[in-house]
C-alpha cells in the first residue's frame, strides 16, 4: 500500500518516511521507502542537472520529466503495492502538480502526465511556513529553494490541493518527533497500525 508524505522543500519529509520506515519495521510490517526524484536513472539524472542549473528547460519539459522518473520506476511501484508491503513515498505525482500549478501549468495537462500510475492509500501533507522552512537548509540549495516566493506559492496550492483531495495535514513547523508522532496519530485513525 502506497503512502506518500508530501510538502514544500526543507518541510522534513525524508526525516518522517525514514522514521514511519523505522516503526513500522518494529511493527513486524513489511516495508519499503522511495523517493522522487530518483537522481540514480537517466532521466533522474537530467532532473538534477535542471535543478542545479545545469540546464534550463521549459516547465512543461521538466515536469514531464518528473512524471517519466515515476513512471520508469513503476515496476517497483507495482511490486510494493501488491505485495502487502507499505511503500513510503517521499514525494509522489502530487508534488507534480503543486510545483506545476506554480509554474502557471493546466491541471488537467499535470494529472494527465501520471494517469494510471497506482494510487496512494493515503496522502499526508506537512505543511509549514516556508520562510522558516527554507532556515532548515543552508548549502546546495536547487534552484527551488533559493526562490522564497515561488516556494510561498507552491505552499498555498499544496493547502488547496488538500482540501480538495481529502490530504491529511501535518504541522512541520513542529518538533520532528512531534510529527512523527502525529504521523502515527493519522495511521491508527485510519486503522493502518
Amino acid at each position: 500500500m502506497i503512502i506518500v508524505i508530501e510538502g514544500c522543500d526543507q518541510a522534513g519529509k525524508l526525516t518522517q518516511c525514514k522514521l514511519l520506515h523505522k516503526k513500522l519495521q518494529k511493527q513486524n510490517q513489511k516495508v519499503k521507502i522511495m523517493s522522487f526524484p530518483d537522481y540514480s536513472t537517466p532521466i533522474g539524472k537530467e532532473i538534477r542537472n535542471y535543478l542545479y542549473h545545469k540546464q534550463n528547460l521549459h516547465p512543461k519539459v521538466i515536469h514531464c520529466l518528473l512524471s517519466a522518473n515515476r513512471w520508469e520506476k513503476l515496476p517497483q511501484l507495482m511490486k510494493y503495492n501488491i505485495d502487502n508491503t507499505f511503500l513510503i513515498l517521499n514525494r509522489y505525482y502530487q508534488s507534480n502538480l503543486a510545483y506545476g500549478l506554480a509554474n502557471n501549468l493546466d491541471l488537467h495537462w499535470l494529472k494527465n502526465l501520471d494517469s494510471g500510475l497506482p494510487k496512494p492509500k493515503l496522502v499526508i501533507l506537512l505543511d509549514g511556513d516556508p520562510v522558516t522552512l527554507f532556515s532548515r537548509k543552508h548549502t546546495s540549495k536547487d534552484r527551488f529553494e533559493t526562490n522564497i516566493k515561488f516556494m510561498i506559492r507552491v505552499s498555498d496550492i499544496y493547502k488547496k490541493l488538500a482540501k480538495k483531495n481529502g490530504w491529511v495535514v501535518v504541522n512541520a513547523s513542529d518538533t520532528k518527533d512531534e510529527i512523527h508522532n502525529s504521523i502515527i496519530e493519522i495511521f491508527k485513525l485510519r486503522g493502518l497500525l
